[in-house]
């Protein structure tokens, strides 16, 4: 149990004798399971702090960034004054959460892997959505996301910021030079918005099958890249048009 293991470790010294007269022979008492000295192993500090770390990602993902670190301590039967030895404030305790639920899931090869123009766009950005969304299709990582945002913290923001909006402009630079277009430039608003368009359709799929417990299906490859060939299906060069002659006569035929 994860309050045994973070419970006080060391020896409790059994009580001495009381009653014995002095110069009697103490007979040695027979011990029985109930009064051996209960003795637990310490804890490694970082193990500890990993574990109170991993209570509170459940804990946060499930009762949200109001719910106090009190709540917290008493859920995984510890004194709250262990959690602030460990982690200082509750703020600090929420950007170590930040790290583990986002931070170390990011993959730098994403971006590498969406900038490889040896290998054509679809596939490209298909194995990316693939990629990512098997490292955030996960419970904690979408309700921790909308926790954290509702409560007003920052960490979302500069998630997106820092992490997500760079994949992004890296799609749409690739848009750039699939359609023919110079890649460099800053992305405009209007490419931002169709980038965006893209990922939410990813980032709904999870909302459904974990905040509101809607069945998804469970064909992701197929799903990932059905969405991402509609997504592209706007930047196709439109078929040139047959000249007006050819076009009368095909409409004669009929």
């Amino acid at each position: 149990m994860l309050q045994r293991a973070l419970a006080e470790d060391g020896v409790r010294n059994k009580a001495s004798p009381k009653g014995v007269a002095k110069g009697a022979q103490e007979k040695p008492a027979r011990k029985t399971a109930t009064d051996r000295p209960s003795i637990r192993t310490r804890l490694d500090p970082m193990v500890r702090e990993r574990m109170i770390l991993d209570a509170a990602v459940d804990f946060f993902a499930e009762h949200g960034f109001e719910a106090q670190t009190k709540e917290l301590a008493d859920r995984i039967g510890v004194s709250q004054g262990l959690i602030f030895r460990y982690f200082g404030t509750k703020q600090n305790l929420v950007e170590k959460v930040y790290q583990r639920v986002f931070l170390q899931r990011w993959s730098l090869a994403w971006e590498e892997g969406l900038a490889d123009r040896a290998r054509p766009l679809p596939e490209r950005i298909i194995d990316f959505y693939k990629s990512y969304l098997d490292a955030v299709d996960e419970y904690h990582w979408i309700r921790v996301s909308l926790y954290a945002s509702l409560a007003g913290h920052d960490i979302i923001a500069r998630y997106i910021q820092g992490h997500v909006n760079t994949l992004l402009e890296a799609v749409m630079r690739e848009v750039r030079v699939y359609r023919g277009l110079p890649a460099e430039g800053a992305i405009t608003p209007l490419e931002y918005e169709l980038a965006w368009h893209l990922h939410s359709t990813f980032i709904y799929i999870l909302v459904r099958k974990h905040i509101h417990r809607l069945p998804v299906t469970d064909d992701k490859p197929a799903m990932v890249a059905r969405i991402v060939a509609n997504f592209l299906k706007e930047f196709e060069p439109a078929a040139p048009r047959a000249p007006a002659r050819r076009r009368r006569a095909a409409e004669g035929a009929d």
